[in-house]
């Protein structure tokens, strides 16, 4: 535990704000995962987002001794055009059980409207037993202070004894001026699986909820507890 409490104070050390570009953010949270099978999860991370990239450590630190804990570091770079529609590359390190394994993305939001924004991302996971191909594709709708709705399929080839998972979360998130928000999802998903999640942020903190019958790394139902802030460094614009 000691390692997490340093992982948050890392937050803290971020660059100022002065420096930003918006929009540009920090910040940290603590997740308590409760798995069926009751080898429960204590996750803690800190993150740096910027317009043009984000960076991101996190800590897995499993109740059972038996199972190896494990660092998660990620870097992502993002790429404006003149239309503000954005292309993401990005890179996090993972460990499973017995081996180590690279997940890259590769992405696209692309602004269709005022109000629309489609997306579509492509994720291999690399090991050097094999290659695993994620694929989702998407849509977000705008309006008013930042509320939005959005849809996503999502296909992902690990799952429960060699079958592939299909997941289609949606959610809706309203908020206001301030980027004080509620948001609600459900997310229904293949062989009769499904999940669903609130999460809310009121000045810098942020809360949550979520369950799920399956999760992409685990085949255990999991209900996922967080707490967390976040700190601006630049206004919107």
């Amino acid at each position: 535990m000691k390692r997490a409490f340093w992982l948050l104070v890392l937050t803290l050390l971020l660059p100022a704000g002065a420096l930003a570009t918006p929009p540009s953010y920090a910040g940290g949270q603590y997740r308590y995962w409760a798995f069926s099978d009751h080898n429960d999860l204590r996750d803690v991370l800190a993150y740096w987002m910027q317009r043009y990239f984000h960076v991101q450590l996190e800590y897995w630190d499993f109740v059972d001794d038996e199972t190896d804990d494990r660092w998660r570091p990620e870097i992502g770079v993002h790429l404006h055009d003149h239309r503000r529609s954005v292309y993401n590359v990005g890179w996090r390190g993972e460990r499973t059980e017995h081996n180590r394994q690279d997940r890259f993305w590769f992405g696209t939001d692309q602004v269709l409207d005022d109000h629309l924004v489609g997306r579509v991302e492509l994720s291999p996971i690399v090991s050097s037993q094999s290659t695993v191909w994620v694929f989702s594709a998407g849509a977000d709708y705008y309006w008013g202070s930042y509320n939005f709705a959005s849809a996503t399929l999502t296909h992902d080839p690990r799952g429960e004894n060699g079958h592939e998972l299909w997941t289609v979360p949606l959610r809706v998130r309203l908020a206001n001026e301030q980027d004080d928000w509620v948001q609600a999802t459900i997310a229904p998903a293949s062989r009769s699986t499904w999940g669903w999640a609130i999460d809310i942020k009121k000045n810098r903190i942020r809360a949550g909820i979520e369950r799920n019958n399956r999760y992409d790394f685990t085949t255990q139902d999991n209900i996922i507890y967080s707490i967390g802030f976040e700190q601006p460094l630049r206004p919107r614009e």
